[in-house]
């Protein structure tokens, strides 16, 4: 009994924390945001036909009805001169009739419109920044229905990033819409200390590319604030690089994995018209995006071997009843290994007589049935293993498959989860 008071505490105690985060209170991010950007596939190519294609992709592959909704259009969408008035002109030539068009467009097929600019006097490529202009721009935002901004850091004329990035907060708020806010400003100025008061996500770390360095090496950085982070508010790491064409199968399930239990932003950046089977499985792991979209906001964390190649990450889940996230992940360029999980000392277990039911992430499917110690076995370079772990005091057990209601994501009414959630 004493042990189970001990296991409830921890608990407890979890889910006090990961409600503690002050972050904005626009009633948006209680998840972390899923969608698709046009960058890293288009770059300043972009144009409505490429947006409308990919977000037909989108419905066509049922990706929408797992919670990727934002189709967000990045820099190059604007004119590098302002109207007599002011305002932001569209690059008539991309995108005909403006964002109005766009908007109606996405907003009929259920999805959501983000739009690209940047608190400086330009955008990084050489169009008309914000600074300034920033309850103009606001006022513009609302009125085409936009429902994602995401606000660079070119050009930014030095002005320290916290008036920059406040000032288009306010004008925001005053816009009359309810706008995803994320600043990215690629973790200067210590962006973690203050943006979770104006924003609904920051980025933490330099801009990601189509490395397999470049993953691990925004993962570690962004990873070092996850106390800042939390439901409202999140770290962004970047976009998820996954189908670009230079990682590997085991690489993409290692940068989806990771981003899922950090609660990152799970934007897609590639070219969803032409991406293969296997990308798509990945992206549409339900078992994986559970635990990215879980109601705690909980942020996994490294709980053994953080020195070391082969590193375990740790993540508490409430919906669908209280499991444990276990990440294993491989960061060797050479070498599989494998590593034995103490349930006990991990704080999973109340001691070493509990049952612990293990289940593979990735597949779905049960592995078995364990006391204390579960030995993670030949875990492949730059690859992973996912689990969820859920203990019971001996004695009790564990209902069958025909007992276990149907978890159910906060977006869905009828979509529901592979019952191996519960």
């Amino acid at each position: 009994m004493r042990d189970s008071k001990k296991l409830a505490f921890i608990i407890s105690s979890v889910i006090s924390i990961s409600q503690i985060v002050n972050a904005l209170d626009n009633g948006l991010g209680l998840t972390p945001p899923m969608g698709w950007n046009s960058w890293n596939a288009y770059g300043c190519k972009i144009n409505a036909d490429a947006v409308k294609d990919n977000a037909n992709k989108l419905i066509s592959l049922g990706l929408d009805k797992i919670g990727y909704t934002y189709v967000i259009i990045d820099d190059c969408w604007m004119m590098k001169d302002r109207d007599a008035n002011g305002h932001l002109l569209h690059d008539n030539s991309k995108f005909p009739g403006g964002m109005r068009p766009m908007s109606s467009f996405l907003h009929d097929n259920n999805l959501k419109l983000g739009l690209y600019e940047s608190a400086g006097a330009q955008t990084c490529q050489g169009g008309a920044g914000s600074l300034g202009f920033e309850t103009a721009d606001a006022g513009d935002f609302a009125m085409v229905k936009i429902d994602y901004l995401k606000y660079d850091n070119c050009h930014n004329e030095n002005i320290p990033a916290l008036k920059r990035f406040t000032d288009m907060q306010l004008a925001l708020n005053a816009s009359g819409r309810q706008i995803y806010y994320s600043i990215s400003n690629s973790g200067n100025e210590d962006v973690w200390t203050w943006a979770k008061k104006i924003a609904n996500s920051w980025r933490t770390t330099t801009s990601i590319d189509n490395s397999f360095t470049s993953v691990k090496y925004n993962f570690i950085t962004n990873n070092k604030y996850a106390d800042f982070a939390g439901v409202g508010g999140w770290n962004d790491p970047d976009v998820l690089v996954i189908g670009n064409g230079q990682l590997t199968i085991s690489e993409s399930r290692t940068q989806f994995a990771l981003w899922c239990f950090v609660k990152a932003p799970l934007i897609l950046g590639n070219d969803l018209i032409n991406m293969s089977p296997e990308v798509l499985a990945i992206i549409s792991n339900k078992n994986l995006i559970a635990i990215n979209q879980d109601s705690s906001g909980n942020i996994g964390s490294c709980v053994m071997n953080c020195q070391n190649d082969l590193q375990v990450y740790q993540v508490m889940n409430l919906d669908g009843g209280v499991y444990f996230g276990i990440l294993v992940v491989n960061w060797n360029n050479d070498e599989m290994d494998s590593v034995l999980l103490d349930f006990v000392t991990m704080g999973i277990a109340g001691n070493p007589y509990y049952n612990c039911q293990v289940s593979d992430l990735w597949t779905g499917t049960l592995v078995g049935t364990f006391k204390r110690t579960y030995l993670v076995k030949d875990v492949l370079p730059h690859d992973n293993k996912a689990l969820k772990i859920k203990c019971l005091p001996w004695g009790q057990e564990f209902p069958s498959a025909d007992q276990k209601h149907k978890f159910q994501f906060p977006w869905e009414n009828h979509h529901t989860q592979n019952e191996f959630l519960n």
